[in-house]
């Protein structure tokens, strides 16, 4: 019987992936003996770092460096995988940051760099691998959203506001996608144990107490999730957004 899971050799470019979740899914990408493409723009060290796990796990990939609110950077990111392998059979879209600050204190700075990267620069990757899926004719793709893009945060106005706005646009790119043999999910994680919440501030803390598990998820749950959507255990899914909160958004 064929593994339902199964991702073996398929080249998954993940963007973001020195954060804390990109690590994670790139990790478990490879223990599933797909090869996951490492995309950074400044921690190279890191990127280093994952490329030997990776490696040490049998799996010989290859990071790629881009900007990715510039798209000459993004188109150049693009040619470079498909130079090397021929083809891009996923993508995870996991590039972002956390901005904090209520709506009357915000600054404008703040607001436009967070929309510069969680939504400008995931919808550059998402139009050119989208160009490269639609002439394979297949493909799958996972925006890494958040809780917050569906329920919205208390003192997170601008992430809720660029998360929900990705969540708008991985259902109209799965209508537009389906007709080509490519599917575009997205995962909205809620508080996490990675590198985002090292500095969780006293909002951030009340918004855990309620959570019914009564705990943050890891990394690891959330790579669990984003390996079932790019496998053909999700054939029939698409437009989704998979909520990985603990309960938060019930609570």
């Amino acid at each position: 019987m064929m593994n339902s899971t199964n991702v073996k050799d398929k080249v998954v470019l993940v963007t973001g992936a020195t954060g804390g979740i990109g690590h994670q899914i790139c990790i478990t990408l490879a223990e599933h003996q797909a090869i996951p493409i490492i995309h950074y723009n400044s921690n190279g060290e890191k990127a280093d770092e994952i490329l030997n796990e990776i490696s040490d796990l049998g799996i010989t990939s290859m990071k790629v460096k881009a900007d990715i609110r510039k798209e000459d950077e993004v188109k150049k990111l693009i040619n470079t995988i498909k130079e090397a392998y021929g083809r891009i059979d996923a993508l995870v879209n996991n590039a972002g940051i956390l901005v904090r600050g209520f709506v009357a204190m915000q600054s404008l700075s703040k607001f436009q760099n967070a929309l510069d990267i969680n939504l400008l620069g995931n919808f550059l990757v998402l139009k050119h691998v989208s160009a490269v899926m639609i002439g394979q004719k297949y493909g799958s793709i996972v925006n890494i959203s958040s809780a917050a893009g569906i329920g919205g945060l208390k003192g997170q106005s601008v992430y809720s506001s660029t998360k929900g706005a990705l969540n708008s646009l991985t259902m109209v790119a799965a209508k537009e996608m389906a007709d080509f043999n490519v599917r575009v999910n997205a995962v909205a994680p809620g508080f996490i144990a990675t590198g985002m919440l090292e500095n969780a501030t006293k909002n951030d803390l009340e918004h855990t107490e309620m959570i019914p598990m009564k705990r943050f998820g890891t990394a690891g749950e959330v790579a669990s999730v984003v390996l079932f959507l790019l496998s053909d255990a999700a054939s029939y899914m698409t437009g989704q957004i998979l909520v990985i909160d603990g309960g938060l958004l019930i609570a």
